[in-house]
C-alpha cells in the first residue's frame, strides 16, 4: 500500500469487515482499539507479548493498597484522560500526593531559594507568550518544529535568560526519567510540560492518583476487546502479495486487512523487513534506562520528596525522588523510588547509593522490596530533529498497510499517547 493510499480513509461499509491488528497493549493500543470501536469497526485483535495489559502503567499490589512501579501519577490538565476516566467509571479520588525538596544530605529545602524568588516571578510571567510561538506543539506529533525548538532545551532556556525556570523544568522532567535537560531537545520538555501541565506542578493542585493504580483505565478499556491475546510475542510482520498484512507470532499467524504497531520502535527491523534507510532512521532513538525501585522503610518524611542534587547527568544512579504513596490513608511502610541507570555502576552500588539516600532521610529497618527497570522516553537528539527524523518517521505511515502510534510519536504520557492515538484514527480509519 502506498502512503497517498493510505491517507484515503476506509468507508463506513468497510468498517464492519475490515480485520484491524494492533501490536502491544499499553495506553496507545488499548486507546487505539477503543477510538476505532467507536467508529464502528468491530473487527479488532490486539496482540499483546506480557502476560497483562498497561505497559509502562504497572501497579502492584502489597499489604492491600496499590502501589506504582512505573506510570506515577496524571495531572488534572490531562482532559483526554480524564475523559476516558469518566466514560469507564474511575472518578474515585486516589491518595493525596503531597510534595517537597530535600539536599542530598536530607535536609528540607525549598523549590526556589528565597533570594531567586523576584527572579523566578519576572521569568515564569514571560513564559506563557513565548510558548505561544510554538503552534506546533499544540499538535499531536512533532512534524514542522522551528530550529529553537530542535537544539537541546537548556541551550534553550539560556537563549531565553530563563536562569530559574530551567532549575524549575528541570525538577519535573528530569525526575520521571525523561532525560537530561542538557540533552534532550527542547521540543520534548515542551510538549510534557506545557504551561498548563507546568502550573499543575508549581501550584501543587490535586494530582491523577488512581487508587486502584494507574492500569486500572487501561485493564477496563482492554476489558471491552472482543480478541485479545497476552503472552502473544510477535515474530514477523510483512505484507503479502494479495494487501494482506501476514503477523507471525508465539502463538500461529494472524491475517490482517491493516496493522497498527505501537511497541518500540528502535528494534522494529528485528520483525519488519525494513528498507536500510528506515532502519538507519530507526537507529536513532534514544532511551533512558529508568528504575523503579520498592523499599520497607521507616521514619522518612511522609510526603513525596525530589532531590534536586541527584538530577544532573554526573548524578545517576542516585536516588531522584521518592513517592510516598497512601501517607494521607493510614500508615505505610513501603515507597517507590526513582533512579536513571548509571550503566558504571552494579545493581549492588546503586542500591547502596539509594539506602544511603533513606538513610539521610532518616529512614530505619530499610529492607529492599523489588525493582523494575525500563526502556523509557523514547526519544532523538537535536541534530536528528533538525535532519527531519519525524518527517520521515512520518512517511511509513500507511506503508505496506502498517501504521504507528505509541510513545515516540507524541511523548510518552498517558495524556499524550491517547491524543495520538485518536488522531491516527481519526486521520487515517474515518
Amino acid at each position: 500500500m502506498s502512503f497517498v493510499n493510505a491517507e484515503q480513509a476506509i468507508g463506513i461499509q468497510d468498517m464492519g469487515r475490515h480485520k484491524i491488528g494492533i501490536i502491544g497493549a499499553g495506553i496507545s493500543g488499548v486507546a487505539v482499539a477503543h477510538e476505532l470501536s467507536s467508529k464502528g469497526y468491530k473487527n479488532i485483535t490486539i496482540l499483546e507479548k506480557e502476560d497483562r495489559v498497561g505497559g509502562k502503567c504497572h501497579t502492584i499490589e502489597y499489604k492491600g493498597k496499590t502501589y506504582e512501579m512505573g506510570t506515577l501519577m496524571g495531572l488534572p490538565s490531562y482532559k483526554n484522560t480524564m475523559e476516558l476516566m469518566k466514560r469507564f467509571g474511575l472518578t474515585d479520588a486516589g491518595p493525596l500526593l503531597e510534595r517537597g525538596f530535600f539536599s542530598m544530605e536530607g535536609n528540607r529545602t525549598s523549590q526556589i531559594p528565597i533570594q531567586q524568588a523576584e527572579r523566578f516571578a519576572q521569568e515564569f510571567k514571560r513564559l506563557p507568550q513565548l510558548l505561544s510561538r510554538y503552534e506546533c506543539l499544540k499538535e499531536p506529533g512533532f512534524l514542522h518544529l522551528s530550529e529553537e525548538l530542535c537544539q537541546p532545551f537548556s541551550a534553550w532556556c539560556d537563549q531565553h535568560e530563563f536562569v530559574i525556570m530551567k532549575q524549575v523544568f528541570m525538577h519535573y522532567f528530569s525526575t520521571f526519567g525523561f532525560g537530561c535537560v542538557d540533552d534532550v531537545p527542547a521540543a520534548y520538555v515542551l510538549k510534557f510540560l506545557s504551561y498548563d501541565n507546568l502550573l499543575s506542578f508549581i501550584e501543587i493542585t490535586h494530582m491523577i492518583t488512581w487508587p486502584k493504580g494507574a492500569h486500572e483505565l487501561i485493564k477496563r478499556m482492554a476489558d471491552q476487546v472482543e480478541d485479545l491475546r497476552l503472552t502473544c510475542e510477535v515474530y514477523r510482520i510483512e505484507q503479502e502479495a494479495g494487501g494482506k498484512v501476514r503477523v507471525e507470532t508465539s502463538q500461529g499467524v494472524f491475517y490482517f486487512d491493516r496493522v497498527i504497531y505501537t511497541g518500540s520502535m528502535r528494534l522494529l527491523h528485528q520483525i519488519m523487513p525494513l528498507p536500510l534507510e528506515d532502519k538507519q532512521l530507526l537507529e536513532q532513538i534514544i532511551y533512558e534506562r529508568f528504575r523503579v525501585y520498592a523499599y520497607r522503610v521507616e521514619g522518612i518524611p511522609a510526603l513525596s520528596g525530589y532531590i534536586p542534587g541527584n538530577m544532573s547527568a554526573e548524578r545517576k544512579g542516585h536516588m531522584m525522588a521518592w513517592y510516598y504513596r497512601w501517607a494521607d490513608r493510614g500508615d505505610t511502610d513501603l515507597v517507590t523510588v526513582y533512579v536513571v541507570e548509571n550503566e558504571e555502576m552494579s545493581d549492588f552500588e546503586m542500591r547502596e547509593h539509594v539506602e544511603n539516600q533513606l538513610r539521610k532521610l532518616g529512614g530505619t529497618r530499610i529492607q529492599f522490596y523489588m525493582m523494575k527497570r525500563w526502556e523509557h522516553c523514547p526519544h532523538v537528539n537535536a541534530s536528528a530533529l533538525r535532519n527531519g527524523f519525524y518527517e520521515r518517521l512520518d512517511q511509513m505511515q500507511g506503508r505496506d498497510g502498517i501504521y504507528y502510534a505509541g510513545e515516540i510519536m507524541n511523548f510518552p504520557t498517558l495524556e499524550n499517547c491517547i491524543i495520538y492515538a485518536k488522531h491516527v484514527v481519526d486521520r487515517f480509519y474515518s
